[in-house]
């Protein structure tokens, strides 16, 4: 149950010590903030930030902002006096839970008072930036309505296509199924019972084919006397059963302890989303007490959780004091793409669900971002073609206008917009016109004024092939279409694959030569690599290199593939792609870059130029 503690801190307070941690180095030391913000929530916005949300201590909920998950500012609230929510009046906003859905920030919250176990209910509310302002829908249900007593404590999950809401407090954990948007039951849905009376601050974590059920039991919040404590089990089914490392079931009360506390911390519990860093590892936040100033609240702490034969495990299950800090600044996209404009470089590349992210830089080093005009995305789904499925664009310019071409749905489509950051949109919403699926473009202006568009298209394998693009661009000229390249056999097809891949197709004209760079492999396959061929004419035939420019070999990192190629500001070539995020995981791909040189021998990589691309450096 979440009692009002007995510190409130003012606003004021907060708004004076608007950084409310600074730390330096490889390392980090708990907590990560030092005020009280119990029941933490969090999430990555588009904007790349992440958002933290807690229980208001700081009254209409507090935000925070954090880049690294160490350093938090505080922002703002979600509610103001004007637009909190009234139902309930007599009740508190307890234990957010903040998501992103159908490009709205949707924040569930419960609304209860000390005792008002039947009274109390769960809450949602929409903003369209994670700073707010939310616009408060009202309740889902209460307490009373939905026959579950304590309702508080929710959990949004997305699975398999549906939405849920899983919450409860020491009466049970249930979950129930919601609507598209998330805002309301879903008509004729019934609540499921997942596990039994022990626990509260609900959250479910999908890993390696498990559900884990995450919980916390004991008292949270009664200073250095509470007896919290991070809680979890598994389950192969999201509506359970879950079961302990015994088998036991946690429906009988029976559960495994994650977190609990030690001679620093007292009622270490109620954890927000487990984050996983561009490293590939996992990190855990959650509220608890300082020993040495129980009276400051429930501070916030972060741990590292590694998984031992497919359990969480935090390092003597206590909270850390110092320890070695996650890692997010490296750049996440794939298929990346590279456009110069007016002294700025705009990184563009495969990076989420619903658009594309673009990031900026002067200097090739130093990038700001996601730098794009709606909400970090240059292009946004809705304003463009497409539903899903948004990859490998490439943006050129012409007559003063920027184009953006682009894979959604497996089909090709082109917007424009008045800048580089977009946004990207189109008059009419179209594909390129074809009679199969076609990934990959990317378009060529030659100088005899004729346009090509290189593409993949899904035929027996991913195929290479050109057409000449019409004057209006917004479609070939399917006559001209013909095939210049398939993955054969060696470096291009490692897995000897019956499905053979050739794709990111990138092309440049030298001396009257076009170079035709390229990737084989399937993108989850270590030998992901970049050759190059060669023609006369932009129609081919092209004539391939030997061996790869870009691999495995040479490099020496997996998946190293599917990027562009470009000059910088010294007049310089330099490709930039995407390789696998460790040695076992192929994504979130990141984002790198070498320079390469062309001598008589075709392109080469410049030796020590490999590195890749992150913010704030």
């Amino acid at each position: 149950m979440r009692k009002h503690i007995i510190r409130t801190l003012s606003l004021t307070l907060f708004l004076a010590a608007a950084s409310v941690s600074a730390q330096a180095g490889d390392t980090y030391r708990n907590p990560v903030i030092k005020q009280s913000a119990p029941d933490p929530t969090i999430i990555r916005a588009n904007d790349g930030y992440f958002y933290l949300y807690a229980t208001e201590n700081v009254h209409n909920v507090p935000i925070y902002r954090s880049a690294d998950m160490v350093d938090w500012k505080f922002v703002g609230t979600a509610f103001t006096d004007a637009t909190r929510p009234q139902w309930n009046p007599k009740g508190n906003i307890w234990a957010p839970d903040i998501n992103y859905i159908n490009g709205k920030y949707v924040l569930y919250y419960a609304k209860s008072e000390w005792g008002g176990e039947w009274t109390c209910g769960i809450g949602v509310a929409t903003a369209d930036k994670p700073e707010g302002p939310f616009t408060d829908h009202g309740s889902l249900f209460i307490s009373k309505d939905i026959g579950v007593q304590n309702s508080i404590d929710e959990f949004f999950i997305r699975d398999n296509g549906h939405n849920y809401l899983f919450w409860g407090s020491f009466r049970g954990i249930y979950g129930i199924e919601l609507t598209d948007d998330g805002l309301k039951v879903k008509p004729g849905a019934e609540k499921r019972q997942v596990a039994g009376t022990f626990m509260e601050a609900t959250y479910i974590h999908k890993h390696d084919g498990y559900y884990y059920l995450f919980g916390s039991a004991g008292s949270c919040c009664e200073g250095n006397k509470s007896t919290y404590r991070v809680t979890y089990g598994r389950s192969k089914n999201l509506f359970g059963p879950y079961v302990d490392k015994k088998g036991r079931s946690l429906m009988d009360n029976h559960y495994e302890t994650l977190i609990r506390g030690n001679e620093q911390v007292a009622g270490p519990g109620h954890n927000a989303e487990i984050i996983t860093d561009d490293n590939g590892s996992d990190w855990i936040t959650y509220h608890g007490f300082s020993r040495s100033d129980p009276g400051a609240g429930r501070l916030v702490w972060m741990d590292r959780v590694e998984w031992i034969d497919g359990w969480p495990h935090v390092a003597g299950n206590q909270p850390s004091e110092v320890a070695e800090k996650p890692v997010f600044n490296q750049i996440l996209l794939a298929d990346p793409t590279i456009f110069a404009d007016n002294g700025t470089y705009y990184l563009y590349g495969t990076s989420a669900p619903d658009g594309f992210k673009v990031y900026t830089s002067k200097d090739l080093r130093h990038w700001e971002g996601p730098a794009g005009a709606s909400q970090g995305l240059a292009l946004k789904k809705g304003d463009s073609w497409g539903t899903e499925g948004f990859w490998a664009p490439q943006v050129f310019k012409r007559g003063g206008k920027y184009y953006m071409v682009y894979t959604a749905n497996e089909q090709l489509a082109i917007a424009e917009a008045d800048s580089p950051l977009g946004p990207f949109k189109q008059k009419k919403l179209a594909m390129i016109p074809a009679k199969g699926k076609e990934i990959d473009p990317f378009i060529f202006f030659d100088d005899d004024g004729k346009n090509y568009i290189y593409h993949v298209r899904l035929n027996n394998g991913n195929r290479i092939y050109v057409a000449e693009l019409n004057k209006d661009l917004k479609s070939m000229k399917e006559k001209t279409a013909r095939e210049i390249l398939h993955a054969g056999s060696g470096w291009e097809d490692t897995a000897k694959a019956e499905w053979t891949v050739s794709e990111g197709p990138t092309v440049v004209k030298i001396d009257g030569t076009y170079y035709l760079f390229y990737s084989c492999n399937d993108f989850r396959n270590p030998d992901y690599a970049v050759g190059v061929a060669t023609s006369k004419s932009p129609l081919g035939p092209f004539e391939k290199m030997k061996e790869p420019i870009i691999s495995r070999r040479l490099i020496g990192i997996n998946g190293t593939g599917h990027g562009d190629l470009f000059k910088d500001a010294d007049g310089d070539w330099a490709y930039v792609f995407h390789t696998h995020r460790s040695d076992t995981e192929a994504t979130p791909r990141k984002t790198a870059v070498v320079k390469l040189k062309l001598g008589n021998h075709g392109f080469r990589i410049v030796e020590g130029s490999f590195r890749y691309l992150r913010t704030g450096e």
